[in-house]
């Protein structure tokens, strides 16, 4: 059945903007919920290995190599650039080879890493390696999602791409506390390899599940439903479109930076601040599992407000999660965890959201992958920098206030892109715009 595209929603008057009415003939079909399942497991195996499992084991890895956390984390960086880089190519790729395959690839790619990770001898190796790791995690990142929720999805997209990559948050939940188990039992290299098993069990549920849109619909083209939802074609409609770019870029940058520092630290950090690392595991658990619930509240709150004006919501909680974070002491610290699970949370869905909305058009995928390539950017800088930082001060907390400052920047532009936008579309739609938006 051919799906109708969604009316487009008013600006309302108390400045927020409501999602339009979804037709019952534009509900998601069974079809496109399994596929938004199958997502969710991979990424919850991926992301949740990738950037959660493995730093669990840092401690161990720092003993037996004999490394400086700066060099350790420095592999953070080439990861998160790497990951950058192929989510620019896969972007590229999806206009000739299926999301799904690339999906399943990258599931085979995980294990094969892995397995040699645990047979890894030197920092160089494992920086090489660390590469592989990013083409993995971009295999079935926000391009591949974004692309497959818009094909598939008239409405309710927003709702999706947050169930979706709320796989981020499930497998960081569970990932630290099971390396913490294993690495009791085993030493870290058989760790690895038994980790290695977990990506190829699922692959035979994945081939299933994570299917390719119908193939009258070529993924990255136009459509027709993509001429809808309040923020759709923000640029073409902002008269001031260079200055809500930078704005954009600008928030886009201090959340993933400031975020990825903490969140590729916090294991260390907590052991730090005076947690065992059963304690500092469970901690991971706390952030990422209210990230969990989060990243699906603020999909359902998105679609009824505004992707924008939730946006910058959660940019207050995290702000507000970072400064607890780094300034009290174990107790006030998981307050902070909270915080900054919830405030990260609905930052990463809901940053993708309004780039996908922002660039929604023929080279979405293109667009997309640019601005991953950003993000990594971004959240490479902030790794490596709080990482080197406490090498230089012996403390994570000048970094991490360096990092909250950061945050307060981009909730700053975050809100005067949503004012600039608001005030745009409601011009587009010969309407009052929404307060001032100069």
């Amino acid at each position: 059945m051919t799906q109708k595209p969604l009316p487009v929603a008013r600006v309302a008057p108390n400045g927020g903007t409501h999602a339009p009415q979804v037709p019952p003939d534009a509900m998601p079909d069974a079809g496109a919920w399994a596929l938004i399942a199958g997502l969710l497991m991979v990424m919850t195996v991926c992301h949740g290995i990738i950037t959660s499992g493995l730093p669990a084991l840092d401690s161990a890895i720092l003993a037996d190599l004999g490394i400086s956390r700066g060099a350790l984390k420095l592999r953070e960086t080439i990861f998160l650039l790497s990951a950058g880089v192929s989510g620019l190519a896969i972007g590229f790729l999806t206009t000739r080879v299926r999301p799904s395959r690339i999906v399943l690839a990258g599931l085979v790619l995980l294990a094969i890493t892995l397995t040699a990770y645990g047979h890894a001898r030197s920092i160089g190796q494992i920086y090489a390696l660390y590469g592989l790791l990013g083409l993995s995690f971009a295999s079935s990142h926000v391009v591949i999602v974004v692309l497959m929720v818009r094909a598939r999805f008239s409405g309710l997209r927003t709702l999706a791409t947050s169930i979706a990559l709320s796989g981020t948050s499930i497998g960081a939940a569970i990932f630290p506390s099971l390396a913490v188990f294993a690495l009791e039992q085993a030493d870290w290299r058989s760790v690895l390899r038994a980790a290695a098993i977990i990506p190829l069990a699922l692959l035979p549920v994945a081939a299933v599940l994570v299917r390719s849109p119908r193939p009258n619909r070529r993924e990255g083209a136009a459509e027709p439903a993509a001429r809808s939802g309040p923020l759709l074609g923000a640029f073409a409609q902002v008269p001031r479109h260079r200055l809500a770019l930078a704005l954009l870029l600008a928030a886009t940058f201090g959340t993933f930076f400031a975020s990825t520092a903490f969140l590729l630290n916090l294991f260390l950090y907590l052991q730090d601040i005076g947690l065992g690392a059963r304690m500092a595991a469970l901690g991971m658990t706390l952030v990422f599992l209210t990230g969990l619930f989060g990243k699906v509240l603020v999909g359902a709150a998105a679609e009824r407000w505004g992707t924008n004006r939730v946006w910058n919501s959660q940019q207050m909680l995290l702000l507000a999660g970072a400064l607890l974070l780094s300034l009290g002491g174990p107790m006030i610290a998981f307050a902070g965890l909270v915080l900054l699970g919830a405030g990260w949370a609905g930052c990463y869905v809901l940053t993708q959201v309004v780039i996908a909305n922002s660039f929604a058009g023929p080279r979405l995928g293109q667009m997309t992958g640019a601005f991953i390539v950003f993000e990594s950017i971004a959240s490479g800088s902030g790794v490596f920098v709080a990482g080197r930082l406490f090498d230089l001060f012996g403390s994570y907390r000048p970094g991490f206030l360096i990092c909250a400052a950061l945050i307060a920047g981009a909730a700053l532009a975050a809100f005067l892109f949503r004012r600039l936008v608001e005030g745009g579309h409601a011009v587009a739609h010969r309407e009052e715009p929404v307060g001032d938006p100069r």
